[in-house]
């Protein structure tokens, strides 16, 4: 008998199927699984189905960096044996590593160092960082409480961050909607204020109706 002779199976001698899917397009950089990172594409990039990249991508905005306070310069400084009393303006920054009591009116951002002492109330400032001692209440942005800061007043902000060691004696109202109010459900409260006016406004109106009443009679 004759030997059985071998098959070439390759995919030469294979007839192929007109009308099938075409094989996908390869890629010009390996195929990498996401690791979770954004980057800005460049021009001549190609995307994972192997696509050239042409233009910036609309979702993929540059996030603004969080504020440093302690790598700004500060517009004023209060120094170690500086006393201060009464009103004091400032526009962007101020740093207090001295003693000032009294009323602060800025918008801008507020450090007190650790040696610096603030008695009275802040409010409507953007960022504050503390690693000394405040005396009154606090109603700000965003505020720092570093490991030797001590608040003697009740804290108002959007975003807190405290560190283990911090001292506060006071109520903390911290929430995205700061300096309002929200319930259980991270809802605004309603004060009930301005359902207030309109009961004091009716019942003003109602007493001149009954005035002038009593006067045409």
């Amino acid at each position: 008998s004759r030997p059985q002779q071998a098959c070439d199976m390759s995919d030469s001698a294979s007839p192929k199927v007109p009308g099938g899917p075409p094989p996908p397009p390869r890629s010009k950089r390996s195929q990498a699984p996401n690791s979770g990172r954004r980057r800005n594409r460049q021009r001549d990039d190609y995307d994972d189905y192997g696509n050239q990249y042409d233009g910036e991508y609309d979702d993929e905005e540059e996030e603004e960096a969080p504020v440093n306070l302690m790598e700004e310069t500060p517009e004023t400084v209060v120094g170690l044996n500086v006393n201060v009393k009464g009103e004091l303006a400032f526009e962007t920054l101020l740093r207090i590593d001295g003693k000032v009591e009294g009323t602060l009116l800025s918008k801008g951002n507020l450090i007190v160092g650790e040696t610096g002492v603030l008695v009275g109330d802040v409010n409507g400032m953007q960022n504050m960082l503390v690693d000394g001692k405040v005396i009154g209440n606090i109603s700000v942005e965003k505020l720092e409480l570093h490991a030797k800061a001590t608040v003697m007043g009740n804290i108002t902000c959007k975003t807190l961050f405290m560190d283990h060691s911090t001292t506060v004696v006071g109520t903390l109202n911290v929430n995205p909607f700061a300096p309002q109010e929200i319930d259980n459900e991270g809802k605004i409260k309603d004060d009930g204020k301005g359902s207030k006016k309109k009961d004091d406004k009716k019942a003003e109106e109602d007493k001149d109706e009954d005035e002038d009443g009593d006067g045409d009679e």
